[in-house]
């Protein structure tokens, strides 16, 4: 598999931080190759994705302090109901990032892109005039007023737009275009989505909100196609000798996922119509910030999920076992030490998060843990979904998320019934933990691959002196000063306790390709 050349004059900084401890076996050939890619796409990915998770914690800043509770929870209800749509629409996409690495430029990376573009879109276009028809229905069925209707129309109209930015980002990373797809995915939606915001809370107006969201989504997407059609002579196309064989092809991988994702969507998305029916709108606006500050949590996996895709497929297709055996509990044991690094502060200044976004979400403080928890088990076994699929077993995923949500139909009614929010909170954590744990053991039945070693230990190990101090400094110290000096100290205390605890050889060579990496960078 080909890596990227780094320039002259870092060359020696990059080699030594590889191959230091790199024996010479053809697996661990493999995977010094693998990592680099990874270590590549991450000094790229992590940066801009904090800066993402950022920009999104204060879109949803300004909306809940610019506006009342009820009005952002009427508006995250109605676009979340819009996402519900947007994530079927999106399980037509998992064919682009699995084919077009291997795509031949000459033949068929045309075909497969305008393909599985088309059929995202196409999708999303049916998913969006029915949501625009069913709006009244909807609305009378959530016993939500006129201005519901309107959010649940405007979304249902930029649904496609929104659908076309996902399905362009998914072309750039396919074709593992990491600076253009963090540039497009983490920067410039979000900050264009920010703008919004703030263009919204001068007019006073949430529907100035609602559309130009998806606007600046379409906007994006089509900034995207250009500069593929620029930059890598991309082209629309869909004749050609081969045509009937890609598509089938493509339809045969992602039929299975498209109805899977069924499956997926009602679990991560299901609350929202479950709320709007059982709950107020108060109570979707606090379960939406709840995730949101949750998926803080999930950074670590979500930077090292931006590159695994064509990594693993590679080694998949190469017959490389060991070697994808050695990425799996590599990139796992340290999203493992990232997730921990940030849920404890999380959990321990959950009143300080919260009052983020207002005096309303603070008494809700209680359950912000419960949504940390659910992003901890989420996280705790790596890459083992993306492993499912690149290893081509995405009927097994699908019967996996489908016993998940038939679990979750059964329970998340009943406990949203009789426990209210903290219910759905409930429910939240549950199907997390059981389908992440559920996806594990059928990676194992079918791979022989476990994310588990003994040095899973040691982060949780590290993570009692983080706690402490974190605890102390809020007792002691207490206010916007205890968060910042606990947080800090705390981290410094766990960054040691790792330290002492020691690092395996291959986890060693994936953090020094990435400091080389920032090194060069710099």
């Amino acid at each position: 598999m080909a890596t990227e050349t780094p320039p002259a004059d870092a060359e020696p900084e990059v080699t030594a931080a590889v191959t230091d401890e790199q024996p010479d076996d053809p697996a661990d050939a493999a995977l010094a190759d693998a990592l680099e890619r990874v270590a590549h796409g991450a000094v790229v990915s992590i940066p801009s994705m904090l800066l993402e998770r950022g920009l999104a914690l204060a879109f949803a800043a300004v909306l809940t302090n610019g506006f009342s509770a009820a009005a952002y929870g009427v508006f995250v209800l109605a676009r979340r109901i819009q996402g519900f749509l947007l994530s079927l629409a999106l399980g037509c996409r998992s064919g682009l990032s699995r084919y077009l690495p291997t795509a031949d430029p000459r033949t068929e990376r045309d075909l497969v892109a305008t393909f599985g573009s088309l059929l995202v879109v196409g999708v999303a276009a049916l998913f969006g005039a029915a949501l625009y028809l069913l709006a009244p229905r909807i609305t009378a069925l959530a016993n939500e007023g006129a201005r519901f209707e309107t959010f649940l129309r405007l979304f249902a109209v930029g649904l496609p737009a929104t659908a076309w930015l996902w399905a362009a980002t998914e072309l750039l990373r396919g074709l593992e275009e990491v600076g253009p797809l963090n540039l497009a995915l983490r920067v410039g939606f979000p900050v264009g989505q920010l703008l919004v915001a703030v263009a919204g809370l001068v007019l006073a107006d949430l529907a100035t909100v609602a559309a130009g969201v998806w606007a600046v989504a379409g906007l994006v997407g089509t900034a995207v196609a250009v500069w593929l059609g620029r930059e890598r002579g991309l082209r629309p196309r869909l004749r050609g000798p081969d045509a009937r064989r890609l598509h089938a092809r493509y339809v045969r991988y992602t039929a299975p996922l498209f109805a899977g994702s069924i499956a997926t969507t009602v679990q991560r998305l299901g609350f929202y119509p479950l709320i709007a029916v059982f709950l107020s709108s108060v109570a979707g606006g606090v379960f939406a910030v709840g995730v949101l500050v949750g998926m803080l949590v999930r950074l670590p996996l979500m930077g090292v999920n931006q590159l695994m895709p064509p990594v693993a497929a590679a080694l998949h297709d190469d017959d490389e076992r060991v070697a994808l055996k050695r990425l799996y509990h590599a990139t796992s044991r340290l999203v493992l030490v990232g997730v921990t690094a940030l849920a404890v502060p999380v959990v321990v200044y959950r009143e300080s998060v919260m009052a983020l976004f207002g005096p309303t979400f603070v008494q809700y403080a209680p359950l912000l843990p419960a949504f940390i928890l659910a992003q901890f088990f989420a996280c705790a076994a790596g890459s083992v979904g993306i492993l499912l699929m690149m290893t081509d077993h995405q009927r097994a995923l699908l019967v996996v998320n489908t016993v998940i949500t038939a679990v979750l139909v059964v329970t998340a009614i009943p406990l949203t019934v009789e426990f209210g929010l903290a219910g759905v909170v409930g429910s939240y954590l549950l199907m997390l933990s059981l389908n992440n744990g559920l996806e594990v053991a059928v990676l194992y039945r079918l791979e022989g691959l476990q994310p588990l070693t003994r040095a899973h230990a040691k982060p949780l190990v590290a993570a009692v002196p983080l706690a402490a101090i974190a605890l102390a400094a809020q007792s002691l110290v207490g206010g916007t000063a205890g968060v910042l000096v606990g947080t800090g100290l705390g981290l410094a205390a766990y960054a040691v306790a790792l330290l002492w605890l020691g690092f395996d050889p291959v986890e060693r060579r994936l953090l020094g390709t990435l400091a080389a990496r920032y090194r060069e960078a710099v």
